[in-house]
């Protein structure tokens, strides 16, 4: 590819064969200037050794004049959180707030839409977990969409590598008992790190920022405005609301007013503090012990702090309304059930040890059971060429666990049977369009048609 003809702009298109629309990434790689723990060095070097369909191509790297390191990746315009912002995906009808009446073709089109983007999002980081890599700032925004339907992992500045904590091209030497704490973004961050620890386990915070992510999608939206003059009236705090609709309009907002505009909630408030933060996260899941998490005394913060004892609701429909009825119920530690809640509590737990990895998540029973599969072109062919990498388990070699750290563990018959039952659901076509097709139809637009 000649990347000669390229203008300076961050995004601009080549012309080689065919039109391809790029996106230019650049940061320093000298100390003085990098912004600690971010590591562009590092992040070229992970990307250029990752191959998946999951995670997004590096096309090109260079060293400009000012020792910035820059590379070239594929422009793709919606992400994820575009379409967790789009009142359309949701399996209730905006009206539901008035006619709770359920619409069964609606909610079997958005789980259909978002069982895909799951699994997808799943496979890739079982992957990048398998080689050693843990990329510790999962959030919606770091998944975009290709045209045809690919989700795509991005924004490896901050990832860790297994073994290469010193590697010479890094701008950041990072000792296994010194990780930074200052990693992952604000409501997908796990409790861990709102206390102060060095010495974690960087691949269980992914699945706890995962999971966080999966409760996304069954947030309430909320009505927000642009104007500044109108949002000074509402002094509550946009997560804090004791109405638990799916659409939550506030009293002084409309919807046909021009500054308004839908956002969605995040399972856990970021917006004041971390002592909010873990706050938020306590309501949820109780206040922290030694007894509900054996590692908690151990932090170096948390003793410094008293909170006040609470029981945690749990993952329900209150705190997710966009959950269906068919949905809401969870299995025990050692026998999931085919729900999503069922997922996303096996993400988020307190103790590391007790988060489902991801590529026993692959043979959770909400895809094993889903009949139906919606997938982009040709993604059989990903399935064949890295599953079987995902098999291999660190975890039967492990010391004995605490009631507490129960996590289930499917059989390794288990997870072969798993990937022949999916690759059997995978469909390329639902009620006569593709995934990308029905993209565009929930996002109102069509998605720019990207080679990758």
């Amino acid at each position: 590819m000649d990347f000669a003809i390229l203008s300076q702009s961050p995004a601009s298109t080549v012309s080689h064969n065919s039109a391809l629309n790029v996106v230019l990434k650049a940061a320093p790689t000298s100390r003085r200037s990098a912004r600690e723990p971010h590591d562009i060095c590092k992040e070229v070097r992970v990307l250029a050794e990752l191959n998946h369909p999951g995670i997004i191509i590096l096309l090109d790297s260079f060293t400009d004049d000012d020792r910035n390191l820059a590379y070239y990746m594929p422009y793709l315009p919606v992400g994820l959180i575009n379409l967790l912002e789009t009142t359309a995906f949701s399996p209730h009808p905006f009206t539901a707030s008035f006619n709770p009446g359920r619409d069964l073709e609606r909610e079997d089109r958005f789980f259909t839409i978002a069982r895909s983007i799951i699994i997808q999002a799943l496979f890739a980081l079982a992957y990048l977990h398998a080689r050693g890599i843990a990329h510790r700032d999962i959030k919606p925004e770091n998944f975009l969409i290709s045209h045809d339907g690919y989700v795509k992992l991005i924004d490896f500045g901050i990832a860790y590598e297994v073994n290469r904590e010193s590697h010479p091209s890094n701008i950041w030497v990072e000792p296994k008992d010194k990780l930074y704490f200052e990693v992952c973004t604000g409501p997908y961050r796990p409790p861990e790190l709102l206390f102060g620890t060095r010495s974690y386990d960087p691949f269980t915070i992914d699945r706890w920022s995962f999971g966080a992510t999966l409760a996304s999608f069954f947030t309430p939206f909320r009505l927000l405005s642009s104007d500044i003059d109108i949002d000074d009236n509402d002094d509550d705090n946009p997560q804090d609301t004791s109405s638990f609709d799916p659409f939550i309009i506030p009293p002084h907002l409309n919807t046909t007013n021009p500054s308004t505009y839908w956002s969605r909630n995040t399972l856990y408030d970021a917006s004041r503090s971390e002592i909010g933060l873990a706050w938020s996260i306590f309501k949820i899941h109780g206040t922290p012990n030694a007894q509900l998490w054996p590692e908690w005394p151990s932090l170096p913060q948390s003793q410094t702090l008293l909170f006040n004892s609470v029981q945690g609701k749990g993952l329900t429909k209150e705190i997710l309304p966009h959950l269906t009825p068919d949905e809401v119920l969870k299995g025990d530690d050692d026998q999931p059930i085919p729900t999503i809640n069922d997922l996303m509590n096996r993400f988020l737990r307190y103790p590391y040890r007790a988060r489902l990895s991801f590529a026993n998540a692959l043979a959770h029973p909400w895809f094993t059971k889903s009949n139906i599969i919606l997938t982009p072109p040709d993604y059989k062919a990903a399935i064949d060429s890295h599953w079987d990498s995902l098999l291999v388990s660190n975890e039967d070699n492990e010391p004995p666990r605490l009631k507490v750290e129960q996590v289930w563990q499917p059989s390794q018959e288990a997870k072969v049977a798993a990937k022949e039952t999916v690759k059997n659901q995978m469909v390329e076509v639902w009620n006569g369009k593709q995934f990308g097709e029905w993209l565009g139809e929930l996002l109102g637009t069509r998605l720019a048609a990207t080679p990758l």
